[in-house]
């Protein structure tokens, strides 16, 4: 008998905020904004749900599509210089928002400078920061894909795919959630293998909170059941004195319960 469970529709899930400067100063562009009142919508990448057994107490995190950084409603020069890759790892009452230039550490001032520079990764209070603020996660029956034969066959298809990764770390049940861009596959040697992202991989063993610090930005990889590695995005030297943003460091993680499911519509 066929498994169904619900598995969130990532094509038609998002993070939705709103900047009303009449109501509360902006705090997390770099250039002044030649609008009152901006609406930013942005489609989800990943979720990421970390339970404690012992209380049964969950957190949930999304991570949004990235962007670049960009100046609204001109004719001209919309893109940042220098510019930076921008996406968001929003939970219900706090955000973390992680830019990447083109070196790490790049020092660009926030508007107003007062400010201060940019932080690499910033943490804020949607409340302080936006006039409206909330995750919209759309969920969809998931069939679970049980044998390599089903794997292969839904494959096969045009059919929007979706992966959970669940394994237990630091006093933590965590779960993974991701649909999958890419995937090779093979119905004569009968195998799967998994290479899609971005995800979020909470790194839990430091200590750090609060919990959204912890999440990564990272690649996953997998062709069986019980284990993955994550290809980490991390500061990554290339010269003397010089380091990159780049997904470089490898995390492997056993015992892990991966699954997959079609998205029924």
């Amino acid at each position: 008998m066929e498994k169904t469970l619900v598995v969130t529709d990532f094509e038609r899930s998002c993070v939705r905020w709103r900047i009303d400067t009449t109501k509360k100063a902006v705090l997390t562009v770099s250039r002044p904004l030649p609008m009152t009142l901006n609406n930013v919508r942005a489609s989800l990448d990943a979720r990421a749900v970390l339970t404690d057994p012992a209380t049964g107490l969950e957190r949930e995190y999304v991570l949004t599509a990235s962007c670049q950084t960009e100046q609204v409603w001109v004719e001209r020069d919309v893109w940042h210089n220098p510019p930076a890759d921008m996406c968001m790892i929003a939970a219900c009452d706090e955000f973390l928002i992680v830019k990447r230039w083109d070196k790490a550490e790049k020092g660009v001032m926030r508007h107003p400078p007062t400010l201060g520079a940019q932080p690499e990764r910033q943490l804020d209070d949607p409340v302080a920061c936006f006039d409206r603020y909330g995750i919209e996660r759309v969920t969809r029956p998931g069939r679970l894909l049980e044998n390599i034969e089903a794997i292969v066959e839904a494959l096969s298809t045009n059919a929007p795919v979706v992966a959970q990764t669940e394994y237990e770390t630091n006093g933590f049940r965590v779960l993974l959630e991701y649909p999958v861009k890419t995937v090779n596959f093979s119905e004569r040697e009968r195998y799967y293998q998994v290479d899609t992202g971005p995800v979020l991989l909470p790194e839990l063993d430091a200590g750090v909170t609060p919990l959204i610090k912890a999440m990564q930005l990272a690649f996953v990889a997998h062709n069986s059941k019980d284990w993955a590695e994550f290809l980490v995005c991390a500061p990554t030297p290339v010269e003397p004195g010089i380091k990159v943003h780049h997904y470089s460091r490898v995390v492997r993680l056993e015992n892990v319960a991966n699954r997959l499911f079609v998205v029924e519509t």
